[in-house]
């Protein structure tokens, strides 16, 4: 494995270098270096020592074989990855086709999706009492719910950049890019309670820090908020409560609540509407129950009271 450790990995840290350069998150960074380290050692078990000695052939054979073993998901993200190395290599002049056009992007079955309620959101808050934990607690589930921020993008927030007279403040959103997020007035009162009696180590500047623990007053990592969620979460008997389906409520409630589709896509700040419509599919399915619309109640309260023998 030498000749390929030295050769592959060389060039796939030059490609990473490059994408990181490009914006790619550090996430999709992380994956692809996954993916990429796992063909190489493929390749590697096959002889093949260098790029020079990779083919369509080889290609396909491997992503065959990803079928084996890996969910959809994961082998749609090999993929990718794969793809987008053999076509900067491509680019470079390392290799001189584009190899990764041999491979095939699967198509993923879609799941339902879990998505916070109101109800649910509700539940929570009621959770949380009146110590500093619980402040923090609110107003984190507040903001949450009211901008679908993502985790990263939550423990980022600075008090700088926070207006809570403006009821906005901006973020690092995915991408690297500074954004403007908006949220209400429950929201920016909740906020005010918090950081009235926030503690904060020296130099921390994030608004939402550790409270008790090891490290008081220090930044909340996204770690330590999944978990904190978790936990809030099974205080009341709630289990899926996680960022992303607080992300997906906020379009579901926004939705319920009469925002149309497209000012709920721009504040949610995604760059496709569709994304708005596959959250909320669910809720439109339930508007037909919600409504009086139900065909078996219709038939139940239409059937005349005929008798039949």
């Amino acid at each position: 494995m030498t000749g390929l450790h030295s050769n592959f990995h060389n060039n796939v840290g030059r490609y990473l270098i490059a994408a990181r350069q490009a914006g790619n998150s550090e996430k999709t960074l992380e994956q692809y270096e996954w993916h990429l380290e796992r063909l190489a050692r493929w390749l590697s078990d096959r002889g093949v020592d260098d790029l020079g000695g990779v083919t369509r052939d080889l290609l396909r054979e491997w992503g065959a074989g990803l079928w084996d073993g890996w969910a959809p998901a994961t082998i749609k993200q090999g993929v990718c990855a794969s793809r987008a190395f053999f076509r900067w290599a491509h680019r470079e002049g390392i290799i001189e086709a584009d190899l990764g056009q041999a491979l095939t992007v699967p198509r993923v079955p879609r799941r339902a999706q879990r998505a916070m309620t109101s109800a649910e959101v509700q539940a929570l808050l009621g959770a949380c009492s009146d110590s500093v934990k619980g402040r923090r607690d609110a107003a984190l589930l507040s903001l949450l719910v009211d901008t679908g921020l993502r985790a990263r993008e939550i423990c980022r927030v600075e008090v700088k950049d926070l207006d809570l007279q403006a009821k906005l403040l901006i973020v690092v959103v995915k991408g690297g890019q500074r954004e403007f997020v908006f949220f209400g007035e429950t929201t920016a009162e909740r906020l005010r309670v918090w950081l009235e009696m926030r503690p904060a180590a020296d130099g921390v500047r994030t608004v939402f820090v550790s409270v008790g623990g090891l490290t008081p007053g220090h930044p909340l990592t996204t770690r330590g908020l999944r978990m904190n969620l978790k936990r809030l979460g099974e205080s009341v008997g709630i289990r899926g409560v996680t960022t992303h389906a607080f992300r997906r409520g906020f379009a579901c409630i926004a939705t319920e609540a009469g925002a149309p589709t497209r000012m709920v896509q721009l504040a949610g700040r995604w760059g496709d509407i569709r994304m708005v419509e596959l959250y909320t599919q669910s809720l439109r399915q339930q508007e037909l129950y919600s409504h009086g619309w139900s065909p078996a109640d219709y038939v139940e309260n239409n059937s005349g009271g005929a008798d039949g023998d």
